[in-house]
Order: structure tokens, then sequence, then C-alpha cells
């Protein structure tokens, strides 16, 4: 009877809640629901009126109270170094416990202020993941990694000057143009790991949309912010871009996280000899290709991005600061490679030599001569390398008319020579001991051939 007088109390509680306030709603059970972008919990509890978005899902319903709504993200992270961020803020703060689950793939985690994750070598300067930064990650496989968090309170996001490394704060692609819109200063938007840009200056845009999960690099000379895009029903996520298939005869690039991007206005190509299709390429002293750019159209301006060496891997896979860079063309249409002469505009910040995030732009350019094939089988020696100053060099190649410039690790050139005739495996003494201790790049040119090589002076 007790029982049955309970019951009829709280049906009358019921109703009389349900005459205050129709949509209030009291669930009979708990249970949990998921979605792709939703995980809900819910108990039996007080009353209380929520309506939630997220995405293309809107739900009301009376939860408990306290309740906390979890929004999972799944971060797809590729082998090599990448961009990665959040559009949550991460239930699991530490990037210990965060990457946990894929500790044995990942190499390194990093941010642009010099903190770190080091599994390996169990180093961590990062402490807890921040939403409102990006990250470089370097990964030793593919991985998939899922987050769970909840939604961030404001998608503003503060832009500093110089250079960024910003997260994607939307669960839905940002046009990188409508985001930048109203921002002034900017520069640059460019990828982690990737040839894809946005530079307006030079009305390139191989960007498109940023994406959610990745990072990018911003370089801005001021100040401000940009606010990302709500996401609608009509919200849609773009495949991210693939790397460039290589159809050149030069080795494959090294995707580092560190770049330097260099401008070949249309009007450089005026009278130059490029074609379209042809495929600008750049090269280290050790003739390693560390980046490459097909002109698709001569009439257009076309942007190079050139990657550093990763200091993670054993072999030099890409430019170390302040060294020289040395450009060729293949045309695929006739199998050739032209080697060019490049002149730079000089109210750049960084004119012929590698720097990290460096800029360029080319002023003109020409073939050095009618047309090479490229010879792989081609080596130049330099020994002994280090030596007090006297070097011998040997080359497998007659050359006719050869010259030789040093130039120091600022590229500026310190001393020329102008030689006979360097017979095939013939040596060639060379002596620099005037020059003082230090890092040069030797190189040597004749018609239609260039050869680099670091030497290092120690006496």
């Amino acid at each position: 009877m007790k029982n049955l007088r309970s019951l009829f109390i709280t049906l009358a509680l019921i109703a009389g809640c349900i005459q205050i306030n129709a949509q209030q709603v009291i669930a009979t059970a708990g249970g949990q629901y998921q979605g792709d972008n939703l995980m809900l919990s819910y108990t039996i509890g007080e009353p209380v009126i929520e309506t939630f978005s997220s995405g293309e899902l809107i739900l009301t319903q009376g939860f408990q109270q306290p309740y906390n709504f979890y929004l999972r993200q799944i971060l797809n992270i590729p082998m090599g170094w990448s961009g990665v961020s959040t559009y949550l803020d991460p239930a699991i703060k530490d990037v210990d416990g965060l990457f946990f689950p894929v500790e044995s793939d990942l190499i390194i985690l990093s941010n642009v202020y010099g903190g770190m994750y080091y599994p390996a070598g169990e180093i961590n300067t990062l402490g807890n993941w921040d939403y409102l930064n990006g990250y470089q990650m370097k990964a030793e496989n593919d991985f998939e990694l899922t987050v769970t968090g909840t939604k961030i309170p404001s998608q503003e996001l503060e832009i500093a000057e110089g250079w960024n490394l910003i997260p994607v704060l939307s669960s839905c692609d940002a046009d990188v143009e409508a985001l930048f819109s109203g921002f002034t200063g900017l520069q640059i938007v460019k990828e982690v790991a990737g040839s894809n840009l946005y530079w307006p200056e030079y009305n390139i845009n191989t960007l498109g949309n940023l994406h959610p999960g990745n990072a990018y690099y911003v370089a801005s000379e001021q100040s401000g912010s940009i606010t990302f895009p709500e996401c609608t029903k009509s919200s849609s996520l773009s495949l991210a871009k693939q790397k460039p298939v290589n159809n050149t005869p030069w080795t494959s690039l090294s995707y580092s996280a560190t770049s330097h991007v260099v401008a070949f206005p249309a009007d450089v190509f005026e009278n130059s000899g490029i074609q379209a299709r042809d495929v600008i390429g750049a090269f280290t002293m050790d003739g390693f290709c560390a980046g490459r750019q097909e002109v698709l159209d001569s009439n257009q301006n076309a942007a190079l991005t050139i990657f550093a060496n990763d200091a993670l891997t054993s072999e030099k896979d890409g430019f170390d600061d302040a060294e020289p860079f040395a450009f060729k063309v293949y045309r695929p249409a006739t199998d050739e490679v032209f080697d060019l002469e490049i002149n730079y505009d000089l109210t750049m910040p960084n004119a012929g030599n590698f720097a990290a995030h460096g800029i360029s732009a080319v002023s003109s350019l020409k073939f050095q001569s009618t047309g090479i094939t490229e010879i792989s089988n081609i080596s130049m020696e330099v020994y002994p390398n280090p030596s007090k100053g006297n070097f011998s060099i040997r080359i497998n190649k007659t050359l006719e008319n050869p010259k030789i410039q040093i130039t120091d690790f600022r590229g500026s050139l310190v001393k020329e020579i102008q030689t006979g005739v360097i017979k095939d495996s013939e040596s060639l003494s060379l002596d620099l001991l005037g020059l003082p201790n230090g890092v040069y790049f030797l190189k040597l040119m004749d018609e239609g051939f260039v050869r680099m090589e670091k030497i290092i002076i120690s006496k």
C-alpha cells in the first residue's frame, strides 16, 4: 500500500511539472548515445532543459546536473612529418596520456616555442595540449587517434606578427581566402611538410582549404585575429591534397617540417625558354633534389617550396641553413635537363640561400645552355676535406673552359678561379690557404655543366 501511495505521489509531481513547463523531459532510464562526432551519457536526475548542437545533430533533452558533453575527433596521421591540431579541448590534456595509445608510432611532437614530446627519449617539455596552437609531428607509421573532449568556447584565433603555427578551430573545411579576407598584413599560409600554399602578393593559391586536424604555418607582418566559420548542414569536408607524383629523373622529395618558398613571377618566364609542363627543381650542393614545381602555365605566377634537411634522418635529404640553391629544369617532352641561372629580388628577406621559413622571389632567369641530357653518373670529388686550404678536384668528365667559384656560408663570393682544360679523371690542385677557417661552397662550372661541393677549411 505504501509503495502504491508513493507511485501516485510521484505521478502527481510529474504531472505538476508538465503543467508548469510542458517542455521538460524526465528520462525513465540511463543510456548512452554515440554518433560520428558526439558521445553523450545520460542518467535519471533533476530535470533540466538543454539544447545541444553538433554538426547535423540537434538534441533537446533533460539531463542530470552537472553534465558534460563529450565530442569525438579522429586524427588521421600520415607517416613522416605533418601538422596536427584539434578543434576540441581534450578531456585528457597531458600529451603523455593523450598519445599513449599510439606512442609506438609517434617519433616527435613539437610546437614553434621549442617545446617537444619525444617518447623514445622520455622527454616532454610540452606539458598539456593547447588547442589554440598547431603542432608539427613526425610519425613512424600511419596511425589514427581518437580525441575525446569538449567544444571550445570560441573559434576566434589570435595571429602574432611573424611566423605562426595555427590550428584549425572548425570541424569542417575553412576556405583560406575567405578566412583571411579581412586580415591585414598576411604574407603566406603554407602546409607543414607540403608544397601547397596561399600567397596573396603573387595571386597564388594552391592550398584552397584548411582541413580539420591539420596545422598550417602563417607569416604575418602584423598581429590580428581570424574567426573560423561555424559548420552548417551544407558544410563538407574535402579530401586533403595528395603529394604530387615524381615524373622527373630526380630523387623523390623528403618532405620535412621546415621549408623555404621562392616566387617565380610570370614576367620572368617571358623569353626565358621556360615552357608549360617544365619542372623546376632546387638542388643541394651534393645534388639532392629538395624542391620541385611544375610550371602549369608560363603566363601565371608560380611558387617553389624547398625543404630543409631532416635532422632526424641519418642521411642528408634537404638543405642546411645558409646553403646556396642550384636550380635545374626538366622538360618531359624531350627528356632534357637544363641548368638555370637565377637572379633574385633583393627587396625580399632571403636571396639565393636556404633559410628556415625563408621567403625569396626571382627577378630574372635564363638557361645556362641550349640543353643537355642529365647524366647521373658524373661525379666530382674534392679531397682532402676538411683541409688546411689545399684541395684537389677530380671529375669523371672533360671540361674545356671551366670556372670555379668559392662562396661563404652566406652565399657571398670570396674567390673566383679561371682554370685551363680539366681532363677526365685528372686531378686539379686548388690553393685556398688565404681563406680563414670556415665552411665554404665550391662551384665548378662549364658550358651546360654545374657541380657544387661543401668544403671545410680547418687550420
